[in-house]
């Protein structure tokens, strides 16, 4: 069977409302009726919110098939298109396949430029709150400056997330949020100053890598086969060519029509 968890908020009940479209005899249950089933063959969900977390870790731990559904790695999906990433049991796609440039031309929303190489700053991008409390790495931020500072001379500026509300993870296993404290003013960022990104899962890495600026990053993180993950190597990262790997999230991502007329769980599912 074939389940889908409903995400309890309004804003993101049509995603899963697309997928269910899609998988002709799906059935859309609370994630705790999901975590009472034992004929699962196949579970979607969005999110790590809400009792998500604890569908996720459920398949993963029983082995069960999982679709997660999340933001894109480029592009919108509060608007149409209403692009989203989907991730065959995982969190992100980590790896590169060997697929065609159709859909990132297609898709690819910046130019992508050669590493210049002359930046002056080094830009960390901490996970949030609730990134931090799913993949329990709280002290992710403390940890990376501190090595970080050990390692070069550089000017390291941190860059918060602007919507990045508290998180805590209930008795229940439940990931919540609450107030977003953040106060970060929505900046520019000038590329051609920064010679290296470092971040732990964020999507930001894209942007990064078309705008000539190598990155740093964790294996939860899509741009990770072109990555540099020690960061006391931060002034000899990587430099390689990310067109590969564009190629390979851009079939990784797919729109609601692709989701809701069986075209996105088919790529997954390599037909």
């Amino acid at each position: 069977m074939i389940y889908l968890s409903k995400t309890h908020r309004e804003v993101t009940e049509k995603y899963i409302n697309f997928a269910h479209q899609g998988i002709p005899g799906s059935t859309i249950l609370p994630h705790d009726k999901i975590l009472e089933k034992n004929d699962a063959s196949e579970v979607w969900f969005f999110g790590i919110l809400r009792g998500t977390n604890l569908v996720y870790e459920h398949c993963a731990e029983n082995k069960i098939d999982f679709y997660y559904m999340d933001r894109p790695y480029w592009g919108v999906s509060r608007q149409d298109p209403y692009f989203l990433r989907i991730v065959k049991n995982g969190h992100v796609k980590n790896f590169i396949d060997n697929r065609p440039d159709d859909r990132f031309k297609a898709s690819f929303p910046f130019e992508i430029k050669p590493y210049h190489r002359n930046g002056n700053k080094v830009m960390v991008c901490p996970p949030t709150q609730s990134i931090g409390t799913f993949f329990n790495c709280e002290d992710w931020l403390e940890k990376t400056t501190k090595k970080l500072k050990e390692s070069t001379d550089r000017e390291i500026i941190v860059r918060e997330k602007p919507y990045n509300p508290e998180a805590y993870r209930g008795k229940d296993g439940v990931i919540h949020t609450g107030k977003n404290n953040t106060k970060v003013p929505k900046q520019k960022i000038d590329w051609n100053d920064v010679h290296a990104l470092v971040t732990f899962n964020s999507s930001i890495t894209i942007k990064a890598l078309a705008h000539g600026v190598p990155v740093f990053t964790d294996k939860n993180n899509c741009a990770y086969p072109l990555a540099e993950t020690d960061v006391g190597k931060i002034d000899t990262p990587r430099y390689e060519d990310p067109r590969p790997l564009f190629y390979s999230l851009a079939y990784g991502q797919f729109t609601g029509s692709e989701i809701k007329n069986g075209t996105a769980r088919s790529i997954l599912n390599g037909r």
